[in-house]
């Protein structure tokens, strides 16, 4: 009787070491899986982790992970390792199963993990590359939705124990909500998009209205101009006007459609517009252009009457008002780094002497087109990240006394 209960106490603390044992190896395999899954992000790599993973750490012949496609009532194998797997992140003639075919079907739609101890005697079994005898299959749920499944197989009957459905239902949690997360990132980032691309629809839009603000404030000045010189009886300067105005009309119409011009085009503009000034004002003032011979103009590309405004300003306000000595206006390009940069000098009378001298219409329509400039060097930085900057600097003579304006307008290179 003894005997028979000692032997009783030693089976009975063989069966706790064993209980033990095996708790012990489901928590490092559990704690394994977590880890190897922290760095995964995208539903891609959480899959394909998880199924190659069950096959080193718990010695699965087969495991193949489903996902549900709401929309086709099917689930789609998405990551396996086994013999469905020959090369890595391929899947060997992936399979579609309808939800409720199958052991994998049914556990879809019932959401009730199951273990298969003998296929053979289970009418639901689909032989998919080959016939094994045992079958795990746990669904993979998210606050009561499944997502999807994690199904095993191996060829010896009854392979699968408790200890393993453990494992893979803790196994599938964690996969829910990595699943969900990722889920979430993506609509995320796509609804990102979409807000980038709808503030930059709105903001071209923006763009072209402030062309279209600006053009007809420039054409205004040159009608005005032709219409002078004909209340003044001076048909050849009228008649002269009136083809370099022709000119730079079909220039600015063809700049217009278009974000960006070569820089050649756009010289061509300010050329035919300072000449246009320059006959108006009885050529009051010279103007130098330089441009620097690394320079190709044909290829470099710079959004069309970036810098008319700040010329208009040089001549308008700067070198008109300006008594005795000759006006001078100096347009200079030339490359820094990778940036393209552009000053407009003159020698005119400076912004304070200018800023007392404007009254009324005048100081408005001046503060109108610095407005609409400054607006549109902040929207094409926006939606192209030139980094369009605009300096400007008051010039001085050896005496202190005002010498002119400079404006330094610089911008990330850009080709066709």
């Amino acid at each position: 009787m003894l005997a028979i209960i000692v032997v009783m106490v030693w089976l009975l603390l063989k069966q706790r070491k064993s209980n033990q044992s095996d708790d012990l190896e489901i928590e490092r395999t559990i704690n394994y899986f977590a880890t190897s899954l922290f760095g995964k992000n995208t539903i891609d790599e959480i899959l394909w982790d998880v199924t190659k993973n069950c096959i080193s750490h718990l010695n699965f012949e087969d495991c193949v992970i489903y996902l549900v496609d709401e929309e086709n009532k099917v689930l789609v194998q998405k990551a396996a390792y086994g013999p469905k797997n020959p090369k890595d992140y391929e899947i060997y003639e992936p399979i579609e199963i309808p939800l409720g075919k199958g052991i994998v079907g049914s556990v879809a739609v019932s959401g009730i993990p199951e273990i298969i101890s003998d296929t053979t005697t289970d009418p639901r079994y689909i032989v998919d590359d080959d016939m094994r005898h045992s079958e795990i299959t746990v669904p993979i749920i998210y606050q009561g939705k499944v997502l999807g499944i994690i199904d095993a197989e191996h060829h010896e009957k009854g392979f699968f124990q408790s200890k393993h459905l453990f494992i893979l239902n803790t196994i599938a949690s964690l996969c829910a909500n990595k699943i969900i997360r990722s889920q979430v990132e993506v609509a995320y980032q796509a609804a990102a998009i979409r807000l980038h691309e709808n503030n930059r629809k709105i903001a071209e839009n923006r763009l072209a209205v402030l062309r279209l603000q600006m053009n007809p404030h420039f054409v205004f000045n040159s009608l005005n101009s032709i219409g002078n010189f004909i209340l003044k009886n001076e048909p050849l300067k009228a008649s002269g006007y009136l083809t370099k105005f022709s000119k730079l009309i079909r220039l600015i119409f063809d700049s217009a459609q278009s974000e960006w011009v070569p820089l050649d085009q756009e010289i061509k503009s300010l050329e035919l517009y300072i000449e246009l000034e320059q006959l108006r004002f009885n050529n009051k003032f010279d103007v130098i252009i330089n441009v620097s011979e690394e320079i190709n103009r044909g290829s470099v590309m710079v959004p069309p009457l970036l810098l008319q405004p700040f010329v208009e300003n040089a001549i308008w306000h700067g070198l008109m008002p300006k008594e005795g000595e000759r006006g001078e206006l100096f347009l200079h390009y030339w490359l820094q780094q990778d940036k393209l940069c552009m000053s407009i000098e003159d020698n005119g009378i400076g912004r304070a002497a200018s800023m007392k001298s404007r009254t009324g219409r005048i100081a408005t329509l001046q503060k109108q087109g610095i407005k609409l400039t400054d607006e549109r060097i902040h929207i094409i930085n926006e939606i192209y990240h030139t980094k369009i900057q605009a300096v400007i600097k008051d010039l001085i003579d050896e005496k202190g006394d005002a010498a002119g304006t400079r404006v330094i307008v610089s911008l990330d290179m850009k080709n066709p």
